[in-house]
């Protein structure tokens, strides 16, 4: 067991930790916003509008590109993919684009395959994010990752970057049909890890992340100010938060005490 300690609070006795992905150990703004990118023009293309509403759509799905930054009441990153193309379904409708969830369903994943076979290109580590998962690591914590993105995708990262030894589970968009916020995949991933909920923390970059350990009866989650969030609007949603993964003292614990 180990125990996790800032200058404001102190998490006793962790033997699991579940990570979430972008925004966490991942560069959110970087990844999701490549992927914001490439979306609006597969969109723009296959209903043949003009270019000029490339940066509309752009904010539509909560991505700004003059600042490359993740706007942070944005939809992507903050919903589960079906809450997003809902959302964005309507919102096209501003620009006489008129579709089905089943057809922007299709494009996201063309997108995301593109995607996927150029992952180097796209995706960035968190530096102190993945050297806080390797401390953890070393004093013998299970950890797992929960996320909203496909589980092929993260999988694709964990490779690239040679990541094997770092997790122990990934729980992704198809690993269940329930979304993240409902809890059951984070539960999938208890199940998987053997956990307690009760010596488990989630670690994640949004109240997402929060709600979705909640469900699962995981009563403390660390919110990091790494994603598109700030540290104060953070703090709303759990008292357990931080702006870097540096920020916290690893304490290994002693068996005895």
């Amino acid at each position: 067991m180990i125990n996790l300690c800032t200058k404001d609070w102190e998490i006793n006795n962790i033997e699991t930790i579940l990570f979430d992905k972008d925004g966490t150990f991942i560069d959110l703004h970087y990844f999701w916003g490549q992927m914001t990118e490439l979306r609006v023009k597969e969109i723009i293309k296959r209903f043949n509008k003009n270019n000029e509403i490339f940066e509309q759509l752009c904010l539509c799905l909560g991505y700004n590109p003059k600042t490359g930054k993740m706007l942070s009441d944005g939809i992507t990153a903050l919903y589960s993919r079906s809450k997003i193309i809902d959302i964005f379904k309507y919102d096209l409708k501003k620009y006489d684009i008129y579709t089905t969830d089943i057809e922007l369903e299709e494009i996201f994943d063309y997108v995301s395959n593109i995607f996927y076979e150029n992952m180097q290109k796209y995706t960035k580590p968190i530096t102190e994010a993945i050297e806080f998962i390797k401390k953890v690591r070393a004093l013998g914590i299970k950890t797992g990752i929960v996320t909203s993105d496909a589980k092929k995708s993260t999988d694709l990262t964990i490779k690239h970057f040679q990541w094997e030894n770092l997790f122990d589970v990934v729980i992704g968009r198809e690993s269940s049909t329930e979304t993240k916020e409902s809890g059951v995949p984070t539960k999938m991933a208890l199940r998987e890890l053997n956990a307690n909920p009760k010596t488990t923390v989630m670690i994640g970059d949004a109240p997402m992340d929060y709600i979705s350990a909640k469900n699962a009866d995981i009563n403390k989650t660390i919110l990091v100010a790494t994603g598109q969030i700030d540290e104060n609007k953070l703090k709303e949603t759990s008292q357990y938060t931080i702006s870097k993964l540096d920020k916290i003292e690893i304490k290994k614990k002693d068996p005895l005490s």
